[in-house]
């Protein structure tokens, strides 16, 4: 058996007279034979301070695990392993107040089935209770109509009629996470699965939720980060090969690395360009070029491309005007207007792109005819054929 330890321990600044005992999560990987488990387990992380005024957390620690046995089914797991193979693989998400812990469990089923199931469960570090999803907006009906609406314009619009489980709406409201990056909703396997039989999800970037959180709920900060932002970080960003620092998908890199990470869909095409969307990661897709003389897992990532982001949290698909983004970065190296035809054969909306050169690389700001930031794309070179 061998144990991989993964914990993620966030220490409070607390007053130097003042005494708790923190709650942290932790997830322990179990490898039994061909099974690999994913075991969630509170701790507590005592801060030291004046003798005699110590707090005893077991109580939250017993809330906490109890719940985590409720939705993850740990103990049924461990039975499972003796019927076939369990495959699970699990995250967490902590700030010291707050953990979002995220499951998929593929293989033998607690139930003795077999499929794919995605688990999401989020508590109060300091209380021990369950915080539900509406609990994170100051308007839940708004952000849930919201949310829907992303779901028919960006998932259902695109899906094939041969999907045989697509049924997404109305979106559970009772299984999800959230880290960094978003917040994901996760179906059961009998309403939405991906084509290769795993259950299926969607994530909701925190730019598109912001105007539903207020500054009562846990995950303000996430929507409403504090960072001051400027142009080098877009230019340090374009360096990396990165449209955002929350996913790693890099120019240069090999195609087969890239699907290594993320599960990509089936190509479709630009006119030299073979396009890749991230099937988990919704509005993020690679390029490599079309006419590449190497095998296509062995071609290198030439553009990275993204219909819902916020780059640096300065230029966010949906918000951020041309005038703006004339204002940030200057005139272009290059300007290029698309009507219906240009558009389809980029597989870009009508509209006009900026591209500037930064940092060795380019970078297109693709706006709708409304003068609206509709896709950012980060090439390794100038497109051909551009006046």
């Amino acid at each position: 058996m061998r144990r991989i330890l993964a914990a993620m321990a966030v220490a409070l600044l607390l007053p130097a007279c003042a005494q708790a005992a923190q709650i942290v999560m932790a997830i322990e990987e179990d490898e039994i034979g061909g099974s690999r488990l994913a075991v969630f387990s509170a701790a507590a992380d005592t801060i030291d301070t004046v003798p005699g005024q110590e707090t005893q957390p077991d109580a939250v620690m017993m809330a906490i695990d109890a719940q985590i046995e409720a939705r993850f089914a740990q103990q049924k797991a461990k039975v499972a392993i003796n019927r076939g193979t369990v495959m699970q693989t699990g995250s967490v998400w902590q700030d010291g107040k707050t953990a979002s812990m995220a499951l998929t469990w593929q293989g033998e089923q607690a139930d003795g089935s077999d499929g794919c199931t995605s688990m999401g469960l989020t508590v109060n570090l300091e209380t021990g209770e369950e915080i539900l999803l509406h609990q994170l907006f100051s308007d839940w009906d708004g952000a849930q109509a919201a949310m829907e609406t992303i779901i028919t314009d960006d998932v259902l619009d695109g899906m094939s009629d041969y999907m045989e489980y697509g049924d997404l709406l109305p979106m559970p409201t009772d299984n999800y996470a959230f880290d960094d990056f978003g917040l994901t909703v996760y179906w059961p396997e009998d309403r939405y699965r991906y084509f290769d039989g795993t259950s299926g999800s969607v994530t909701f970037y925190w730019h598109e939720l912001a105007d539903y959180i207020d500054e009562n709920s846990p995950v303000c900060a996430l929507a409403h980060p504090d960072a001051q932002y400027n142009a080098s970080e877009i230019e340090a960003l374009c360096m990396s090969g990165e449209v955002t620092s929350m996913l790693t998908l890099k120019l240069g890199e090999l195609l087969g690395d890239t699907a290594g990470r993320y599960r990509l869909a089936d190509p479709d095409y630009t006119t030299d360009a073979l396009v890749y969307p991230l099937e988990c990661m919704r509005g993020f897709a690679v390029e490599i070029p079309k006419y590449a003389e190497t095998e296509e897992e062995q071609t290198p990532v030439s553009a990275v491309r993204a219909s819902r982001v916020s780059m640096a949290g300065m230029l966010t698909t949906g918000k951020t005007t041309e005038q703006e983004v004339r204002a940030l970065l200057g005139e272009p190296a290059r300007e290029q207007d698309y009507d219906e035809d240009e558009a389809f054969d980029a597989m870009l909306p009508p509209g006009r792109s900026l591209l500037y050169e930064i940092a060795g690389r380019v970078l297109q700001a693709h706006f709708d005819e409304r003068g609206v930031l509709a896709c950012v794309i980060l090439r390794s070179a100038m497109p051909e054929g551009l006046y």
